[in-house]
């Protein structure tokens, strides 16, 4: 019961920052409208229109920016000011970053579950029809991942504006040569093997083949890589985290 009031407090924080709701709520969408837009004459008459491609790409992208919201959650000065008793109570440390990644978590993946639905039942993008909540599964691992990752970036770094700033790196790679933004085959084979080291490339290629080919093959690869990736982040949490640079 400890730990969830912890979580709660912290969930209530990340609700209170206008910021952060609007980039996990309202900006996928944007992002979504502005890229299917700008870009529906590339895609022509086929079966993947513009804004179904980037409905999954833009998605994928925003889930994974949710190691923004997980590095502010857990070091933003005003959460650090308010937490500052819980280093002298006597609670495991665990317990702290914990909830943060509960509290990013949850918010993350109701924001992106209602999202995928508000697509596929308002705005008809193509998310799998009844292969929808497949989508929503993998879509909710990216998240976990995500959260997990800039908790334990937080953990190492003990600063949250180091955190953020290296975190984009991975990001910023990831997003450029897993195909978020346009097709890397198009630009030779060195990139699209370069591109194979990106997860955000395995993630995509599992939605398409799910939505377009009912091909489950990469989903549970694909998930059970991020669950390890996770487990692996929240194991060096635990070797890391130092309680007074979550206050000081």
């Amino acid at each position: 019961m400890r730990f969830l009031r912890i979580a709660k407090f912290d969930f209530e924080n990340i609700l209170r920052n206008p910021t952060l709701l609007f980039s996990n709520t309202v900006m996928p969408l944007i992002l979504i409208g502005l890229m299917g837009f700008v870009t529906q004459s590339f895609f022509g008459s086929g079966n993947m229109s513009s804004y179904d491609y980037y409905g999954v790409s833009m998605i994928t992208l925003s889930a994974l920016l949710i190691i923004m919201t997980a590095t502010n959650a857990f070091m933003e000065e005003r959460v650090k000011r308010a937490n500052i008793r819980m280093i002298y109570a006597p609670i495991p440390k665990a317990e702290i970053y914990l909830s943060k990644i509960l509290s990013t978590y949850i918010l993350g993946t109701l924001s992106f579950s209602i999202i995928l639905m508000i697509g596929q039942y308002l705005f008809h993008i193509n998310y799998g029809g009844g292969n929808l909540p497949y989508i929503l599964l993998l879509v909710n691992m990216l998240v976990l991942f995500g959260s997990c990752f800039g908790t334990m970036m937080c953990c190492v770094m003990g600063d949250e504006e180091k955190a953020s700033s290296i975190s984009q790196l991975p990001v910023l790679f990831f997003s450029a040569f897993g195909g978020i933004f346009f097709s890397v085959y198009g630009l030779g084979k060195t990139v699209a093997a370069i591109s194979n080291l990106s997860p955000v490339k395995w993630i995509l290629e599992c939605a398409f083949r799910i939505i377009y080919d009912n091909d489950f093959a990469l989903l549970l690869p694909v998930t059970f890589s991020l669950f390890g990736a996770s487990i692996a982040c929240v194991i060096v949490c635990q070797l890391t985290f130092k309680p007074e640079d979550f206050t000081c």
